[in-house]
């Protein structure tokens, strides 16, 4: 695998409560995992950052065990549940903390299978042969406007409420995720970010990006780069990998 990753905190924001993880290629786990805290002071970083780790340390202390070999998805889904535990535990026991949450949207390859979790409104693109695919859906007030048909595709864009999101992990005691699974192919390039990257560039200037740039870490530079110019109003992290299996 190569793999880049960015994040920063943006031209608005003074705190970056994005935190992400990208395994290490000897590792033995091809993990990747992306989060967008939310909460007041500091609420958001330990969201982002506590499911993080929590879903990384679950994930690779049970990849080999027996029960997971044959059930990747419920690897994942076990692991998004720890996460959600661990953060809303912490929510109710502090009143500093009451009320946070955060995205998170996890890539797991194995092979050339992709295995993903999702929950929130960071996203998963694939980009094969030229073109971008969008693998995850936006638990986001927009994206239920956008399906009952109230607004298009084009309005939810500079929607105002466009930041409301619908779904969030740790915010309750019980938590529905998106789970997924699909063939790879060699060459693939999956990118993740969060929605300080997609609220300044839209899904085809992303693929156009990405058409632009193969080298993953320039590629999370210059999408990075471009959310700040364009901006920045927000935390900006983007996670980028290219499938590639060396003989």
């Amino acid at each position: 695998m190569l793999v880049g990753a960015a994040t920063d905190s943006g031209k608005i924001r003074h705190m970056n409560q994005d935190y992400y993880y990208c395994s290490e290629n000897n590792s033995g786990v091809h993990l990747y995992i992306i989060a967008d805290g939310m909460g007041g002071h500091n609420a958001g970083e330990v969201a982002s950052k506590t499911s993080v780790n929590v879903v990384k340390d679950y994930v690779i202390e049970n990849y080999s065990k027996e029960r997971y070999k044959n059930d990747r998805k419920g690897l994942v889904k076990e692991a998004f549940l720890k996460g959600n535990q661990e953060v809303f535990g912490l929510s109710e026991g502090c009143d500093e903390l009451r009320g946070m949450g955060t995205t998170l949207t996890m890539a797991l390859i194995e092979g050339y299978m992709l295995y993903t979790g999702h929950i929130g409104d960071s996203r998963i693109y694939l980009y094969r042969k030229g073109n971008m695919e969008r693998l995850t859906e936006d638990h986001s007030l927009v994206e239920e406007l956008v399906k009952n048909g109230s607004i298009s595709p084009e309005e939810a864009y500079n929607h105002p409420q466009r930041n409301i999101i619908t779904r969030a992990l740790g915010t309750q005691n019980n938590v529905v995720i998106d789970l997924d699974c699909r063939k790879l192919e060699e060459g693939d390039m999956l990118l993740m970010c969060t929605d300080g990257l997609t609220t300044m560039l839209n899904d085809k200037e992303i693929e156009l990006m990405c058409r632009e740039t193969d080298q993953p870490q320039l590629l999370c530079n210059k999408l990075v780069s471009e959310a700040n110019i364009r901006g920045g109003r927000d935390n900006i992290t983007v996670i980028a990998v290219r499938v590639r299996w060396e003989n």
